[in-house]
């Protein structure tokens, strides 16, 4: 009897006898074909698959699966299907229980997993998706690696990640989309039918005595009653939960939050997007995604298209990467100063994919990212207030901030306010109020450039003060118009 020829990279060898003229068993049949070959039909496949899948074993590695073959609904061993090749895989609601390992697979058509579950690791990394992907409300509850997978065809991953996925240097050939999906808990209310009351008569035999008809009286009554208290018993009952039902309604018109729905965000744990390709950037869409733990080193998002994305960054109080997060926070000097380019460059293709999809809030936070990544990688006394950078920070908060750029408008209206009261009255003696009023009137008119006859009678000293309120005012005019501008604008 000769023996399958197939031999796992660490030496492991087939022990199943080979099938009809080919030197490979029904399980690797085809498996000597090129990746570029279409999967030939393997009518011997499916039943001695089965075995395997009775006697809960998962080393799968190199089989070759022809069109059609589906796993149970639960598989509860491992499994390891490394350099597997298959013509399809289409799965509806498979929980895996066990680490699973697809490394090195190839999928030569469709894609397909749709309500299932993994409840350990799970593992694409470096495979090729030559077909369509539909991952669609799937979960993988421990980590989850696509490390340099190559997605061919158009990609839909609508999965949920709560601890960590790596995406690392992946290339996604044409459309694609990673979304989040809503998950609703129906509570239904029923209402009560409430039984009308009747009063029921006797007809019939012979004539009833007084004491009968007394008694008779007597129960009839109480049914009555008994029947009159049931009934505003459920009326009460259901107008209780009709009002219930109501407050409820205008409760869930007004909140923003539903109790009741469970939003799967993609990215709920750390996620690594760092080196992905994007072929199709204008067909990428993110959409209801928790980006705000996810790195994007050397990932170009220029072109891609964002709804309804999370980048808050508490630590920032704006919105931000969370490789700025890393590398701010990272205690080694070397690191963060080597770091400091690529961090100014990843925000700026962030900050220009969020203005190409006219979020400019969004743009603008991670327009202070650049600028502080930029302003980072100068000298100390540079950095903090001989350059551009450091100025342009200190006045508008670079041009995105209305109120610091307010704040210094007013400092500097203080500041001459306080020279002119100091330069102008006589020393030694308390300014009375009308005094205080003419003079404040006067620094405002200086702030916006007014002509005054009085500002002709002043000190040498005083005229500088002016001069330079004259000089510094109107610019910080400007910084407020264009703080106003970057948190409006609508083209």
């Amino acid at each position: 009897m000769q023996i399958c020829i197939f031999r796992t990279p660490d030496g492991k060898e087939c022990t199943r006898s080979i099938q009809g003229n080919s030197q490979y068993c029904s399980l690797h049949f085809g498996y000597d074909r090129k990746l570029t070959d279409e999967i030939l039909e393997n009518p011997h496949f499916e039943k001695d698959f089965q075995t395997f899948i009775d006697a809960n074993d998962g080393d799968w590695r190199g089989f070759v699966f022809p069109d059609g073959i589906k796993l149970p609904k639960e598989i509860p061993f491992m499994v390891d299907a490394r350099e597997s090749r298959l013509a399809s895989f289409e799965q509806m609601d498979v929980v895996f229980n066990a680490p699973v390992d697809f490394s090195d697979a190839t999928f030569k058509g469709a894609f397909a997993l749709r309500g299932s579950v993994f409840e350990d690791t799970v593992i694409f990394d470096r495979c090729r998706f030559e077909g369509p992907v539909d991952v669609l409300n799937v979960q993988c509850k421990k980590s989850a690696s696509f490390y340099r997978a190559d997605f061919a065809g158009r990609t839909i991953l609508r999965a949920n990640f709560p601890t960590f996925v790596n995406f690392n240097e992946v290339v996604f050939r044409d459309a694609t989309i990673f979304a989040g999906w809503r998950n609703i808990n129906m509570t239904a209310s029923c209402f009560t039918s409430s039984p009308g009351f009747a009063v029921g008569l006797i007809s019939g035999g012979s004539k009833p005595s007084m004491g009968q008809k007394i008694r008779l009286r007597l129960v009839q009554t109480r049914n009555l009653l008994s029947r009159f208290t049931k009934y505003l018993k459920n009326m009460s009952v259901d107008a209780a939960k009709m009002i219930h039902s109501r407050l409820m309604a205008l409760h869930h018109r007004f909140a923003k939050v539903d109790l009741n729905t469970r939003i799967f965000r993609v990215f709920e744990g750390e996620g690594q997007l760092q080196g992905v390709v994007f072929m199709k950037p204008d067909q990428t869409l993110f959409s209801e995604v928790d980006l705000s733990k996810v790195y994007f080193r050397g990932t170009n998002l220029r072109g891609v298209r964002f709804l309804g994305v999370k980048w808050w960054q508490p630590i920032f109080k704006r919105n931000g990467l969370y490789d700025e997060v890393f590398i701010r926070q990272s205690k080694d000097g070397p690191f963060r100063h080597l770091n400091m380019p690529v961090l100014e460059e990843t925000c700026r293709n962030a900050r220009v994919a969020l203005e190409e999809n006219r979020d400019f809030n969004a743009a603008s936070d991670f327009y202070i990212a650049e600028m502080e990544a930029a302003r980072s990688q100068l000298p100390f006394f540079q950095r903090h207030l001989f350059s551009v950078n450091a100025l342009y920070r200190s006045v508008s908060r670079y041009g995105t901030s209305v109120a610091t750029a307010l704040w210094v408008l007013a400092l500097l209206y203080f500041l001459h306010f306080t020279a002119s009261v100091y330069f102008e009255l006589p020393s030694g003696t308390f300014p009375c109020y009308p005094r205080l009023l003419e003079v404040a009137l006067r620094s405002l008119k200086v702030l916006l450039l007014a002509t005054d006859p009085k500002i002709l009678n002043v000190s040498n000293t005083q005229s500088w003060f002016d001069a330079a309120l004259r000089l510094f005012g109107p610019i910080q005019i400007a910084m407020i118009a264009i703080a106003f501008r970057a948190r409006i604008k609508r083209h």
